[in-house]
Parts: C-alpha cells; sequence; structure tokens
C-alpha cells in the first residue's frame, strides 16, 4: 500500500490526499505536526527522492508520497500529477491542458504561502487552538510532545515563516489579490480550465483553505477549526473569503468534488 506522510491540517497536503482520494487509490496516511513532521520525511524516505526547496517548501516539507513500487515523490504538485497518470480513467485525468499545470504553479507559489502565514499567525498564540489542533489531528504521544515544546516551536516557525505584522499585511494584500484576478475567471463558470474539474480547482480550492477553515463535513480531509473557534482577526478573514465570489465557488468545489470526509479520531489528551 502507498504511505502518505502529511502535515495533516495542511493545504499542500490536502492537495494531495485529495488526488489520492478522488481515484479511490488506497493509502497509509502518516500524520505529522509541523517541525516534527522532518522525522516522518527522513524516517519514510531514507534519503529516496528528489528533495529541493522552493518559494513554498524546504527540503524536508510535506506530503510525501512512498508509493508501493519504492517511487518516492516529494512535492503536491509531483504527487497529483502522478496519481492523474496512473489511476485517472480516459476523459478523467486532471491535466488535460498545459494551461492546468500553469494555473496550479501560479496558485502553488502566489496564494498558498500568504494564506498559510495567515493561518499560523492567528492561531499559534492561542494554546488552546495548538493543543486541539494536535490532539485532533496526530496520535496522542506526538500531540502531547507537540504541545509541551510548543512555546520552542512557536519561535522556530516565526523565523522560519516569517510571521510578523507587515508580512501579515503583505499577504492580507496578495490573498485579496490574487481572488481579485481569479473572480472574473470563474464568473459563469463552473471550473477554472475547460468544462471538468482538473487540477487547477483541486489546487485554487485547497491553496484558499487556511483562510476558508472548511470542516470534514463541507470536504476537508484534515481538521482545521471552526469559526467560532480561531481570533477574531481570523474569523474576520474566513467570513470575508467566504462571501466572496472565489470563496463560494472553493466551497463548492470541496462540497461538489471531494465531498464529506471521515477524520480519524484519537485518544484525548
Amino acid at each position: 500500500m502507498h504511505r502518505l506522510v502529511t502535515i495533516r491540517f495542511s493545504h499542500y497536503n490536502e492537495k494531495a490526499r485529495w488526488a489520492l482520494d478522488r481515484f479511490r487509490v488506497a493509502y497509509r496516511e502518516s500524520p505529522w505536526m509541523p517541525l516534527f513532521h522532518m522525522l516522518g520525511v527522513v524516517a519514510a524516505t531514507r534519503g529516496r527522492g528528489e528533495a529541493r526547496a522552493d518559494r513554498a517548501s524546504s527540503r524536508f516539507s510535506t506530503p510525501v508520497l512512498v508509493a508501493d513500487d519504492g517511487t518516492v515523490l516529494r512535492d503536491s504538485a509531483a504527487i497529483v500529477r502522478w496519481v492523474s497518470d496512473r489511476y485517472a480513467p480516459p476523459g478523467e485525468e486532471l491535466y488535460p491542458t498545459a494551461e492546468v499545470g500553469e494555473l496550479e504553479t501560479r496558485l502553488h507559489d502566489d496564494l498558498g504561502p500568504h494564506t498559510r502565514r495567515c493561518a499560523y499567525v492567528y492561531g499559534l498564540e492561542d494554546v488552546g487552538l495548538v493543543r486541539e489542533l494536535a490532539r485532533r489531528n496526530v496520535p496522542r504521544l506526538q500531540a502531547t510532545l507537540f504541545i509541551a515544546l510548543r512555546p520552542m516551536i512557536g519561535r522556530l516557525l516565526t523565523k522560519g515563516l516569517d510571521l510578523t505584522p507587515e508580512s501579515t499585511r503583505r499577504s492580507l494584500a496578495t490573498i485579496h489579490r490574487v481572488l481579485d484576478e481569479i473572480e472574473p475567471r470563474i464568473a459563469g463558470r463552473r471550473f477554472l480550465v475547460g468544462d471538468r474539474f482538473t487540477a487547477a480547482d483541486l489546487a485554487f480550492a485547497c491553496m484558499l483553505a487556511p483562510t476558508l477553515l472548511p470542516s470534514p463535513n463541507e470536504g476537508y480531509g484534515g481538521y482545521l477549526p471552526p469559526l467560532e473557534r480561531v481570533a477574531p482577526a481570523a474569523a474576520t478573514l474566513a467570513r470575508e473569503v467566504r462571501e466572496r465570489p472565489a470563496g463560494r465557488f472553493a466551497l463548492r468545489l470541496f462540497a461538489e468534488e471531494r465531498g464529506e470526509r471521515q477524520v480519524p479520531a484519537f485518544p484525548p489528551l
């Protein structure tokens, strides 16, 4: 069986999980919390597969797919394309045109890092929220260790992801700029490219997810906190994005193309 190493609540990891689930590919998920995930990546890959940093990730980023034939894929877009090439029935491929891949890359680079930054900025200081995210997304021992080390991990993430007030303001402006550019494209249309679901739609919904905060009932494959549980700034942003045409478009994609999810439960702390 394939093995997928993830930060379960991460929107980049949801891309890979969604592609696997869409074509009913059997896999076992190995979920980790941020920074701890590097242990999972090293243990799973043992140096296999090409790993390189880019604008959105490091050499130890997730998702990582270790396929049943030993193939190691260490990038969400590479995993989605591999799944499509290997498992998609004719006419359901996720990359029917070059335009799809180009738009997916743009969303990965121009939207994903900024929605992630906002999510971490608004979430790291809430000890109760961090505890809930850990408890709901990873096994008990890992969650306990993460919570105990939260102050140190928070400092490392703040530095590594540039979580400052100024960078957050820039990210918020970038998110709304990208949505301003996307919305004319989706006016009167059901999909971003052509007349059916592609990797561009999958990428857009996932990259916007940290600002939408979709629940498993709405189609998200990990646990994200509900609006009433997050900081006021995060809840305000989520409501703003959900009310925009682009936000409604993404939520419809989760509902119609992903469907209600079951997130594995772990014993309470």
